[in-house]
């Protein structure tokens, strides 16, 4: 039998079912996080196993809830799909030593994944996935002892950890504001964990809600469980003939956002995060840092500027933003894939808890989804983003990785690079402020492109210009001047 390569990416890992995503490689993975466990003794008792709704989650969970108790772990074992956000709130209120999520988040069904959430709560620091990943190394030579069933455990404790999480974002949200708010939703759980979340919480406020894609469906309706435009149909259309007034969409694992506003346009995780940051600030009353990562709209730089607020840039990951949080003196953070938290709420991302928010905003201020967005542009000025998604042959990727390391643009559409910046991939920021960043993806065989200018037209000539630069450098050409 080959032994595979397991490495934790951003935040876990991830890997193609029946293929490297095997029960037998999830029991050595979870012999490598229960080692790591017993070394580091985090605090807490017990850990929780729970898992999403795609394909074979149930089986995985049960795998893992297995080697776990065989170590002496009281484990406990969700009895259904739950969110992300839902099993890190369990960890922290019942004090637990951490959470095995199954899920691969907003990758496509044919994937699966592994995230671990620490004790207290987020996605795991880079030192702990090094430590579980040094605990796989050392268990690699004796692969195929650790690989089998484990016949020795208990039976592990049933835990549904739904009710109490959801109890937590409705006591986080400014009820009063929103109780029987004459407010027409429209929700999108795109078949992931976090289906009947929103619907639960905004039927409990009075509200008029139409909940779409709910039910379990392992292939997802045939789109990748992630937020954006292309994957929203359903939800774009459903606004525009029901006449809502907002459409919120959550990811697979329910820790993303993405939202549709009362005219059917799509808003991205760009304008929520600004539009939440300045809600905090404007209408909360809350103050504090401010974390972005490397791919993050400008908005949130203007924002920082006007309203005087430390701003930190990280890597892309999450877990960059939570080894902010944790420090201390953060009031908020996000990344461009949808993920934002508020420390005061839990040091995590969570889709549901922002689609509440958001809603918040609107009633406290009176204003649609569209005039907020439009009240933020009037303090940082309009912004418009694109991304393209880049997808390769795996083997290409080393190659392409090696490439993108040394590439330097002097020009792209013919306007000079002023920047280049090497925090995460390639970022080179032209002279008119516009920018083109390009990074390889650490859990797919992908290069995502983005690109962020002053017009629509502009940001997304911009990613596909990067898009080309791409396929000339697979090809072998120059690596010093774009188009």
């Amino acid at each position: 039998m080959s032994v595979p390569e397991i490495r934790f990416g951003t935040e876990g890992w991830r890997g193609v079912i029946a293929d490297d995503f095997t029960v037998a490689n999830v029991r050595l993975v979870t012999h490598a996080l229960a080692r790591h466990l017993k070394e580091a003794q985090p605090p807490g008792e017990g850990v929780l196993v729970a898992y999403d709704c795609r394909a074979l989650s149930e089986v995985f969970a049960q795998a893992a809830a297995q080697v776990l108790g065989s170590y002496g772990f009281p484990v406990f074992l969700t009895p259904r799909p739950v969110s992300s956000p839902a099993a890190a709130h369990a960890v922290i209120k019942r004090g637990m030593q951490g959470a095995v999520m199954f899920t691969a988040s907003h990758n496509p069904p044919i994937f699966h994944g592994i995230k671990f959430k620490p004790h207290y709560g987020g996605a795991a620091l880079t030192d702990i996935t090094q430590s579980i990943e040094r605990q796989l190394a050392a268990l690699l030579p004796d692969y195929e002892r650790y690989t089998q069933p484990v016949s020795n455990a208990p039976e592990p404790h049933t835990l549904d950890p739904a009710p109490d999480y959801l109890e937590h974002v409705h006591q986080f949200i400014r009820i009063d504001e929103l109780n029987d708010a004459p407010y027409r939703v429209v929700t999108d759980a795109m078949h992931g964990s976090g289906a009947t979340y929103l619907k639960s919480l905004l039927t409990r406020l009075g509200l008029e809600v139409h909940a779409l894609r709910e039910e379990r469906n392992p292939y997802f309706g045939g789109v990748n469980p992630e937020p954006i435009p292309q994957n929203l149909q359903p939800l774009l259309h459903a606004v525009k003939h029901l006449k809502a007034h907002i459409g919120i969409a959550i990811d697979g694992d329910g820790d993303r956002i993405g939202a549709v506003d009362e005219h059917g346009n799509f808003v991205d995780s760009h304008r929520i995060f600004a539009i939440t940051l300045r809600h905090m600030v404007e209408r909360r009353g809350k103050t504090g840092a401010v974390v972005k990562t490397f791919s993050v709209s400008q908005m949130i730089d203007k924002l920082c500027e006007h309203y005087g607020l430390p701003l930190s840039v990280t890597p892309i990951g999450f877990k960059f933003i939570v080894e902010k949080m944790l420090a201390g003196g953060v009031l908020m953070g996000g990344e461009e894939s949808g993920g934002i938290g508020i420390t005061d709420y839990m040091v995590e991302r969570d889709g549901v808890m922002m689609g509440m928010l958001l809603l918040e905003a609107m009633a406290t201020s009176g204003k649609t989804l569209a005039e907020l967005v439009d009240e933020v542009f009037a303090i940082t000025g309009p912004y418009h983003y694109h991304r393209i998604d880049a997808h390769f042959e795996r083997e290409q990727m080393p190659a392409l990785r090696e490439q993108l390391k040394t590439l330097e643009l002097t020009q792209v559409l013919n306007t000079p690079v002023v920047q280049r910046d090497t925090l995460d991939g390639i970022k080179h920021i032209l002279e008119d402020g516009s920018w083109v960043l390009m990074r390889a993806s650490g859990t797919e065989p992908v290069v995502r492109i983005y690109a962020e200018a002053r017009t629509p037209d502009g940001a997304r000539h911009l990613a596909e210009e990067g898009h080309y630069i791409l396929k000339r450098l697979i090809n072998g050409g120059s690596k010093t001047e774009g188009g």
